[in-house]
Order: C-alpha cells, then structure tokens, then sequence
C-alpha cells in the first residue's frame, strides 16, 4: 500500500499545448498555473489516441466536484473547457466545449 496517490489529473503538454496555444488562443500562464486534463486510451478512425479532456481545477472545486478521472466529467460535462485526442506522432484536435 503506497502513502501517496497517483494524481489523476495532467499538466497539459506536447501538441496539446502548442494548439490551445496556437489555435483556440488560450495563453500561457492561463496553461501552465489554472488548467489541466484527464486523460485515456482511445481509437479515432482506427487509430490508437490518447483521448483528452481539459479544465480547471478551481472550477471543479467551486462546484464540490472532486476529479477522480475521466468519468467524473461524464457526470459534470459542464466543466470541459476542450475535449478531444492526441495522437501518436502528436497531431491534436481539442473542440472548445464552453
């Protein structure tokens, strides 16, 4: 039994990052200090993905929502800034969610 548990929740990082960045226009300290993702294995056309779902931590927390992993936002889908994939050569699309 280990003292400390695996956080369930990500830093953004690779192509994520650059397309938030590039693409849906969210700048960099917003990334790095309030937003972060869930994160599971996936196929998108027949292509093995790293399916992604990004928010914010505060939010949740306002809310009472603890983040357990990726099914807690099926239950709180309100609370998914960007969902989308990643894939293996790190080729993203993240659809802006609210």
């Amino acid at each position: 039994m280990g003292l400390f548990k695996k956080a369930v929740d990500k830093e953004i990082h690779d192509g994520a990052w650059g397309y938030l960045l590039n693409v849906h226009k969210v700048d960099a300290d917003t990334l790095a200090r309030e937003m972060r993702c869930v994160e599971r294995e996936g196929i998108v056309d027949g292509k093995a993905v790293t399916l992604m779902r990004v928010f914010k931590p505060r939010m949740a927390g306002e809310k009472g929502v603890k983040v357990s992993g990726w099914e807690t936002f099926d239950a709180h889908p309100d609370l998914i800034l960007f969902e989308g994939y990643l894939t293996k050569s790190n080729q993203v699309f993240l659809e802006k969610k609210r």
